[in-house]
C-alpha cells in the first residue's frame, strides 16, 4: 500500500556544513554535503588575516593513500566533499596555540561561498586552533531529535545540548586556553531506528528527491513508498528488533535525509504544531501524563529544529570528530552471536546494515581520519547505488561494509586520543552471551597505534561508546537481571540480552579483563582516561585494576605476585545530549548511594602459572584479577545548605520531606540523567575538570573535580 508523499522545495546548493573534521599540525579539512559538484580551495589563515595554506597536490594525495576525487555523487542531488589544505611548504606545518580562520573558495567562480551564518559572533570567517597540549575539549552522545529533554528536578531544556556548545564557544572565543579544541560525538548521533512519523513521511520525500530514484530493499521492497504498518512488518522480517513503536529508516537515502535533518537541517524541515500545546508551558515532567508523551516528542522535536542555526555554527567552529554506536544504525547492533546471525541471513537486515554503514561512512567516518578509506572503498560504495540492480555489485557492497574493520583511529595530540571501535570488531560467545566488545585483532592493532606514539610518558585517553567502568550498581542489577532471564528466558522471553541491552565491557568479565590487561601487561601503561556516552546518565569515577597473574615480564620488583602492577583509570561519561530515560532515573537515583565497589573475575587457565593449572586448582577458576570502582561527586552551580546528621543514612538520602510530603530526590549528585555535552579541562596532560553544559541557559551545569590520583 503506497502512500502519499509531500511536494518539496528546490534543495538548497549546500545541505550540510561546513563541518571542520580532522585537523593536526600537517593538514586541514572540511567536509560538506551538497545538491550539486563543489569545486572548492579550502584557505587557512591566521590571526593577522594571512593565508597559511595551500591545496594539496594530486600526486601527493596518492603517495598518502588519499582519494584522487575530493568530492563523490552519492545520488542525483547528493554530493559530499571533503576539502584538505595543507600548511605553506616553508612553514612546514600550521601555527599552534594561535586563533586560525578558514574560508572556502569556488575554484570555478573564483568567489567564496557565503559562511556568515556560521561564524561566531563578531567574526568575519569561522575559526578554530590547533592545541600543542590539550586544554579543553568537548564531548557527547546520545542526540535523539525528538528525545526527553527532562533535568533532574523534572523541568525541561529545550535548546539542543550542541546549541550550549555554540554559546560557550561565543563567549571563549578568544582565550583560548578555556575555549573548547575538539568536539568528539561518540556515538548515536542519529536515532535510525526511531523516526516520529511525521518525521519519517518528509524523509521519505527527501530521500526520493536526494536519490532521484527508489532503490528497493533485496525483496523489492521500495522503503520510499511503504507505509508505516509495512515497514514495521518489514523491521520485525529482518530481524530488526529494536523496540521503539516509531518506524525505521531503511534506505541509503533515508539514512542520508535523516543526517541531513539532524546535522543543522539546511534542507528546511518544519514540523507544523497544529494546535499543540506549547512546550514553553511546560515546566515540569509530571505536567505530561503518559497519553501526552507524543504530543511531547513533537514538540520536542520542533525545539531541535528551532536550534539547528546554533549547531550549525558549533560544527563549523570546532575540530569534530565521529565514532558510531548502536542507534546510528540500528538498536542491538551486534548485540550478541544470535543478532548475528539472524540479521546476516536476511538479505533485508543485511542491506539495511550496509545501507547505515555507508551512510555513516560519508556523513561521519570520512572525516575522522580520510586515509582509512582508499578509493576502492568508496568506489565500492558509488557503484551500488548508481546500480543498485546489479547483482555482483549489490554483494561486493554488502561484503565490503559488513567486513571492514577501520572505523577506528587515533589523534597525534598531547596526549594521544584513540577512539576505539567496539561495534564491529566483536569476539562472540555462544548465542546469548554478551560479546567481548573488541577482539584480539582489535587490541592488537591498538598496541601497533600505541607503539607509533613516540612520547609514551602522556597518559592516553580513550573514546568508547560505553563506560569501560560503568556505574557499578546499575551494572550489577543489570547482571542479575540478565542471569535470571538465561534461566527463565527460554521460556518467557523475560529480561532477555536484547531486552536489557546486556553489552557492557564487564558483562563478559574474560573479554573485560583482557581488555585491560593489554593496557597494562602488553602496552605497558599505568594511567588511562576514558570518555564514554551510550547509558543516558553521566557520572565521573576512579577504578583501579589489577591482575595478580602477570605471565608478560619476568619477575622484578613490580611483578613478583605479591605486588601486582595497577592500572589507574579515570572514567568520565557524559550523556544523553537529547534523551532523556522515560523510566529508570527513580531507580537511578536511589542506586547512586552506592558509588564504591570491588569487583573479583576470574582468568583463562591459560595465563595462570603451570602449578595452578594442574590437578584441582584449574576447577576452580578463582579470582585473578580484581577492579575498585569509587565514585566521583559533582558540584551543582546553587549550592544546598548543609544537610542534619540523620540525612547521612541511605533511606533520607533518597527521601525529601517538603511540604510534610515526602519525595524522591533527584538531585543527588553521583548520577545525572540530565541533558548535557560535557567540557573536558586538561593540565599538563591530566584532567582535572568535567562541567556539564545543562539547562537553556547553562544554569544547570554539574562540576565534577578530579581529585589527585592515588592508589588505594
Amino acid at each position: 500500500m503506497h502512500h502519499t508523499l509531500p511536494d518539496l522545495p528546490v534543495l538548497p546548493r549546500i545541505l550540510a556544513g561546513p563541518i571542520l573534521r580532522r585537523v593536526t599540525v600537517d593538514s586541514a579539512n572540511v567536509w560538506l554535503a551538497s545538491s550539486s559538484e563543489l569545486q572548492l580551495e579550502l584557505r587557512i589563515f591566521d590571526a593577522n588575516g594571512t593565508l597559511i595554506s595551500q591545496p594539496p597536490e594530486p600526486k601527493a594525495q596518492r603517495r598518502r593513500n588519499r582519494t584522487d576525487p575530493t568530492s563523490w555523487q552519492l545520488g542525483a542531488q547528493l554530493w559530499f566533499t571533503l576539502v584538505e589544505a595543507l600548511p605553506l611548504a616553508d612553514a612546514g606545518t600550521f601555527p599552534q596555540d594561535t586563533l586560525l580562520s578558514y574560508a572556502l573558495f569556488d575554484t570555478e567562480t573564483e568567489q567564496p561561498l557565503d559562511l556568515d551564518d556560521v561564524c561566531l559572533e563578531g567574526a568575519s570567517r569561522p575559526g578554530f586552533y590547533i592545541p600543542s597540549q590539550l586544554g579543553v575539549i568537548a564531548y557527547g552522545s546520545c542526540r535523539k531529535a525528538h528525545g526527553l529533554t527532562f533535568n533532574d528536578d523534572g523541568s525541561i531544556q529545550r535548546k539542543d545540548s550542541l546549541a550550549l556548545l555554540t554559546e560557550q564557544l561565543e563567549e571563549t572565543q578568544h582565550d583560548l586556553s578555556q575555549r573548547p579544541s575538539m568536539l568528539f560525538l561518540i556515538g548515536d548521533q542519529i536515532y535510525a531506528d526511531d523516526v516520529l512519523p511525521e518525521l519519517m513521511t518528509y524523509l521519505q520525500a527527501l530521500s526520493l528527491q536526494l536519490m532521484g530514484k527508489s532503490i528497493p530493499l533485496p525483496d523489492g521492497s521500495d522503503a520510499c513508498l511503504i507505509s508505516t504498518q509495512e515497514r514495521t512488518a518489514l523491521k520485525a522480517g529482518c530481524g530488526l528488533t529494536s523496540s521503539s513503536q516509531h518506524a525505521h529508516v531503511l534506505s541509503f537515502g533515508e539514512y542520508a535525509a535523516l543526517y541531513l535533518v539532524t546535522f543543522g537541517n539546511r534542507v528546511g524541515f518544519q514540523f507544523p504544531p497544529e494546535g499543540r500545546e506549547d512546550l514553553a508551558a511546560a515546566r515540569h515532567m509530571r505536567t505530561y501524563s503518559p497519553e501526552k508523551l507524543k504530543d511531547f516528542e513533537r514538540l520536542s522535536l520542533q525545539t531541535f529544529v528551532s536550534s539547528q542555526p546554533q549547531v550549525r555554527k558549533a560544527f563549523a567552529n570546532i575540530v569534530t570528530y565521529m565514532n558510531f554506536d548502536d542507534h546510528d544504525i540500528t538498536d542491538d547492533w551486534n548485540l550478541n552471536r544470535s543478532w548475528y546471525d539472524k540479521l546476516s541471513a536476511s538479505a533485508n537486515g543485511t542491506r539495511v546494515i550496509s545501507n547505515g554503514l555507508a551512510a555513516y561512512w560519508a556523513f561521519q567516518g570520512w572525516g575522522n581520519n580520510p586515509d582509512n578509506y582508499p578509493a576502492r572503498f568508496i568506489q565500492v560504495i558509488k557503484d551500488h547505488l548508481d546500480d543498485p540492480e546489479d547483482r555482483h555489485k549489490c554483494a561486493e557492497f554488502d561484503f565490503r561494509l559488513w567486513k571492514f574493520r577501520r572505523w577506528s583511529f587515533v589523534l597525534p595530540t598531547n596526549p594521544p586520543i584513540f577512539v576505539m571501535d567496539s561495534r564491529t570488531q566483536r569476539n562472540f560467545g555462544s548465542n546469548n552471551q554478551p560479546p567481548q566488545l573488541m577482539d584480539r585483532y582489535a587490541l592488537d592493532e591498538m598496541r601497533g597505534e600505541w607503539l607509533n606514539i613516540e612520547n609514551q610518558q602522556q597518559t592516553p585517553i580513550f573514546m568508547t561508546g560505553t563506560p569501560v567502568f560503568g556505574f557499578s550498581s546499575i551494572e550489577w542489577l543489570q547482571d542479575v537481571l540478565y542471569r535470571i532471564g538465561v534461566l527463565m528466558g527460554g521460556f518467557t522471553g523475560l529480561f532477555s540480552a536484547s531486552s536489557i541491552d546486556v553489552e557492557s565491557w564487564v558483562a563478559n568479565r574474560r573479554g573485560f579483563a583482557f581488555f585491560l590487561d593489554t593496557l597494562l601487561l602488553r602496552m605497558g601503561l599505568k594511567k588511562v582516561t576514558f570518555l564514554s556516552g551510550d547509558v543516558h546518565y553521566s557520572f565521573a569515577n576512579r577504578a583501579y585494576y589489577s591482575n595478580r597473574s602477570n605471565l608478560m615480564k619476568p619477575q622484578s620488583d613490580t611483578n613478583d605476585w605479591q605486588y601486582s602492577p595497577t592500572l589507574q583509570c579515570l572514567q568520565l561519561t557524559s550523556s544523553a545530549m537529547r534523551n532523556t530515560p522515560e523510566s529508570g532515573r527513580w531507580l537511578e537515583t536511589f542506586l547512586a548511594n552506592w558509588t564504591t565497589k570491588v569487583r573479583l573475575g576470574p582468568c583463562s587457565p591459560e595465563t595462570l602459572p603451570w602449578w595452578e593449572r594442574v590437578f584441582f586448582w584449574r576447577f576452580f577458576r578463582y579470582n585473578t584479577w580484581a577492579v575498585e570502582v569509587n565514585g566521583i561527586p559533582g558540584k551543582t552551580v546553587q549550592q544546598h545548605s548543609i544537610k542534619p546528621w540523620w540525612k547521612i543514612l541511605l533511606f533520607w538520602r533518597v527521601i525529601k520531606i517538603e511540604n510534610w510530603r515526602p519525595r524522591l530526590r533527584t538531585e543527588l549528585n553521583w548520577i545525572t540523567s540530565r541533558p548535557n555535552v560535557a567540557l573536558v579541562y586538561l593540565q599538563n596532560g591530566e584532567v582535572v575538570r568535567q562541567v556539564l553544559l545543562s539547562g537553556d541557559e547553562r544554569e544547570n551545569n554539574l562540576t565534577y573535580e578530579i581529585p589527585p590520583d592515588t592508589i588505594p
